[in-house]
């Protein structure tokens, strides 16, 4: 800093750079973000002064440049010295340039793609990924880019997600809980344990806060034919679905679908929650993809005589979707893990013939929720961020045979001692929903905490 003034006028210091320029730094906004000791907590780069405290018309009596041009000091009228280190108040300047530089920052990168990546499809080595810092970093920063990465080598049993998983933020559980196991049969049923295709669709659809990235472990494959797993990158089909079809587009960043899912048996449930089949942000951008057959409700809060041109903008949406130009087809082999990014990659596993009497086995992990996103810098590139997202962990293990038993469902009454436990591993579980966990009538001990914390919840 060469030289800095005070701005009646503007209510702003200016301070004018060595290197040439001038910034402009609003009065009120200096004050509530003071670096001193008493104002600002430095280990933890947080902010001490309560907005209730601020005086909105302060106007310093004082500022000036200190340590050689290192630091601005400014003096507010009760004595209070404010100091102010150039680099942080240069990151933070409010020039329009600046702030659309910061702009673009926020703005990730997405490489939108269609079946051409199938020849350069990203890959990714399990072990490396559990060893070495910078396989993870890209890992993680092909998932923000192009949103899908083939992992392979991966040991061909249950549970190798978790050691991922662990690897880049805390598991999430789902009212399935943290690892789901099912099997494949050749019989009418769950859609999900059924050798039918399953249709592009997103996971968890009637999640408020749903899974970001699913990882699917291939642990056995089929011997038949089929069994395929397919995936299209939503955004950039939107996309096309805006240039060629505007109308059809607005419709489906307009209208709030219902999904649901009902359940009857172990552990019963009843979840809802809508969502627009394409969200977009307040650019126009494309941030979500939210669609599947089996979740979305019969309800439609929409007036008659829209009905129908929502219906022709899902058809047109999903033409677009599973045209060949758009859609990878992939069969797993033994020992792939298929990662990628849940609210952008819509994906299917086709249909298939069991041979011998053995189903395909396939595995899938809801996983790396959006919600909770930290920037992890790469080990040695430096001004580069990956994103590291807390894991939303729910596990298929497909199996004609019955070597996997469904672990998760053997659910047993919460006691005292686990209930801390389960709300620190699932906080998005309402009352109602915790109680129906219970897979079998409580024990003598387990009935009096259940019904102090009935009585305590209004239940």
């Amino acid at each position: 800093m060469e030289r800095v003034s005070l701005d009646r006028t503007t209510e702003t210091v200016e301070v004018e750079w060595s290197a040439g320029g001038v910034s402009s730094y609003p009065y009120i906004w200096l004050r509530d973000n003071c670096q001193c000791e008493q104002c600002y907590q430095a280990d933890l780069d947080k902010r001490l002064v309560l907005t209730s405290e601020l005086d909105l018309d302060t106007a310093p009596v004082k500022a000036e440049v200190q340590v050689a041009g290192r630091t601005l000091l400014v003096v507010w009228p009760d004595g209070h010295r404010s100091p102010y280190d150039w680099q942080w108040l240069r990151a933070r300047c409010f020039s329009p340039q600046a702030r659309a530089d910061r702009e673009s920052r926020w703005r990730r990168k997405k490489q939108l793609w269609g079946a051409e990546l199938y020849s350069n499809l990203p890959r990714a080595d399990f072990p490396a990924l559990l060893t070495d810092d910078r396989a993870l970093y890209d890992f993680l920063y092909l998932l923000d880019t192009i949103g899908l990465v083939l992992v392979q080598n991966v040991p061909r049993h249950v549970g190798q997600f978790q050691e991922l998983a662990n690897r880049v933020a805390f598991p999430k559980m789902t009212f399935l809980g943290a690892e789901q196991m099912l099997k494949i049969k050749p019989v009418s049923g769950n859609f999900l344990q059924s050798t039918a295709p399953l249709g592009l669709h997103t996971d968890l659809a009637y999640y408020n806060y749903l899974p970001g990235v699913q990882m699917m472990h291939c642990i056995k494959q089929t011997e038949g034919e089929g069994g395929a797993s397919e995936v299209v990158d939503a955004f950039n089909a939107a996309y096309q679905l805006k240039e060629e079809n505007p109308e059809a587009f607005k419709l489906l960043t307009t209208v709030k679908v219902n999904f649901h899912r009902l359940g009857n048996a172990n552990p019963k449930h009843h979840m809802e929650e809508r969502h627009h089949i394409i969200s977009v942000s307040d650019r126009g951008e494309v941030q979500k993809i939210v669609c599947g057959k089996h979740s979305r409700d019969s309800v439609l809060d929409l007036p008659v005589d829209q009905v129908k041109p929502f219906y022709q903008a899902m058809r047109a949406f999903d033409a677009i979707l599973s045209h060949p130009k758009n859609c990878i087809r992939y069969k797993m082999k033994e020992g792939d893990m298929l990662a990628f990014d849940n609210l952008r990659i819509v994906h299917d596993r086709t249909a298939f013939s069991p041979a011998g009497g053995r189903a395909a086995p396939a595995g899938r992990v809801p996983g790396l929720g959006r919600d909770l996103l930290t920037h992890a810098r790469a080990p040695g590139r430096a001004g580069h961020t990956g994103i590291v997202r807390p894991i939303h962990t729910k596990h298929h293990a497909y199996s004609a045979t019955g070597l996997h038993r469904v672990g998760s469902l053997r659910l047993k009454p919460i006691s005292l001692r686990s209930k801390t436990y389960f709300s620190a591993l699932n906080p998005f579980l309402t009352v109602q929903k915790l109680i129906s966990l219970r897979s079998k009538p409580m024990s003598r001990r387990s009935k009096p905490y259940f019904s102090a914390f009935k009585k305590r919840n209004e239940i």
